[in-house]
Formats: C-alpha cells, structure tokens, sequence
C-alpha cells in the first residue's frame, strides 16, 4: 500500500504543478484565443442591481445583507477548528500544519468573503480568494496527509500555498483566470484520487468523501445562485447557502481532531 501512496503523488503532484505552470504562462494567449470574456467580479453574469449575485437585500443597513452575513459560520467554523489544535490534541507534524492552514484559511475567507459581498468589486474580490487559497492550501495537504503520509504533506504545503495565493492574485492583475482554475479543479481531482487510497500510517481519520461532497454542494449552491432564490420565495440564495456548505466542510476535519484527542486523553487515562 506505501508504494501505491508514493506512485499516486509522485504522478499526480507533478502533473497539477506543470497544469499550473502551463496556465501560468500561457493563460492570457488561450483565454484571447478561445474569445473568453470575464467580467471584473470573475462572474460571467451581472444583474441589473450592478452586482453577479441576485439577491441584493439590504437589511438592517447592510448591503447585500444575506450575502454577507451567511459568511459568519464559515470565521466561527475556522476558528473553532483553530482552538481546537491550540487546545493540546497531538497531531502528526504535517497533519497540525495542514489543518492549521485549513482552519486559519476558513476564518480568512469569511472576512475577505464579508468584504467582497459588502461592495463586489474586483479588488475586494482578490481579497475573497486570497482566504480560498489559502483553505485550498491547507485542504490539499490534509488529504496527502491523510492518504500520501507526512513526508507528503510537508513537501507540498508550502507550494501549494505559494501558488494558490498567486493564482488569486492573477485575475485581477492580467485577466488570467486560468491558474485559480487548475487551483480550485486540479487540487479537488487530486484530492478525489487520494480519497480512493487507503488511510496512511499516521492518519487521524479525516473523511475525506465528506469534505469532498460539501465543496460540491456548495459549488452546485452556487451556480444554482437566482434557482434557489427563485424557489424559496426570495427568502435565501444559491450563494447565501454555498457559505454555508462552505462552513460545513470543517466539520469532517473537527469530528477527527476532537477524536483524536478523546482517544488520547483515554490512553493517558489507562496508562
């Protein structure tokens, strides 16, 4: 089973890094070649209220009021996450830094979220993104983790972050979508294949199929954004409600810390 782990990263890993780089370099001349036009607010989809999300309440005297709020789960998600590994659960070196990430990146997306749904712009958008990449991050190297090992882990966290910063960066400074793409899509593949391996030595039991299906949710959510406004009476969004799958893809990663540290404070216990 080792071997299968180490094969499965050696060929995958390399071949979502030279998409990147591929994207990277040749982005801008194949979106130009393809005649893609991407709006500033990196939707394909404006409505008349000026804004890509349909519903555009204020309530309370705020903007956008349920875009906006729906983002409070995702911080507290990530920061419950966050406490509960500052709260002494012992986790293999590289599995910590992966969920680490992954928790600091959930808190961060839900401010950069709040602010771009307070005043959709593209330059508040770069801020909503930065918070995704770094979730994206932390979640790819979670799964390596979990099915790939620690050494894994370790060797792609940093990467992974670097390049996914730069990816939401990219759109706003020279149209070039294409590296968030094979961000977002590559690195959800990647993390699908690992799903079908066995556990790793050293895994804490992340249900990876969990997580998974949630951020598939929340992307269904939202292309299905004015569909569900639409059949809930104009009560609550596609979008409003991708937040909160968003928010509840922590919950897989927060089920197997607090394991984890139920078990060990049984062992301690019996020893």
């Amino acid at each position: 089973m080792k071997t299968t782990h180490i094969t499965t990263t050696q060929r995958w890993l390399p071949a979502l890094s030279a998409l990147w780089l591929l994207s990277l370099v040749f982005g801008p001349a194949l979106i130009g070649f393809l005649g893609l036009n991407l709006n500033p607010h990196g939707h394909t989809h404006l409505y008349a209220h000026g804004h890509p999300f349909v519903d555009a309440r204020t309530l309370w005297g705020i903007p956008n009021a349920m875009d906006v709020l729906s983002n409070l789960p995702m911080a507290l998600a990530g920061f419950w996450g966050w406490r509960l590994l500052a709260d002494g659960r012992h986790l293999p070196t590289a599995t910590a830094r992966a969920a680490r990430v992954f928790f600091i990146g959930l808190v961060l997306t839900g401010i950069g979220s709040t602010i771009y749904h307070w005043a959709p712009d593209a330059s508040s958008l770069v801020l909503d993104r930065l918070g995704m990449a770094v979730s994206f991050a932390g979640a790819l190297s979670l799964a390596l983790a979990e099915r790939a090992g620690q050494v894994a882990a370790r060797a792609a966290l940093g990467w992974v972050l670097a390049a996914a910063l730069l990816s939401a960066v990219l759109p706003a400074a020279n149209d070039n979508t294409l590296p968030w793409a094979v961000v977002q899509f590559g690195g959800l593949t990647l993390i699908v294949r690992l799903a079908l391996l066995p556990a790793a030595e050293g895994a804490v039991g992340v249900r990876l199929g969990g997580v998974i299906g949630l951020y598939a949710l929340a992307k269904a959510l939202e292309l299905g954004d004015e569909a569900m406004f639409q059949a809930t009476a104009g009560q609550l969004s596609g979008h409003s409600l991708k937040h909160l799958a968003a928010a509840l893809a922590a919950w897989p990663v927060i089920v197997a810390v607090t394991n984890r540290g139920l078990r060990q404070n049984a062992a301690a216990r019996v020893a």
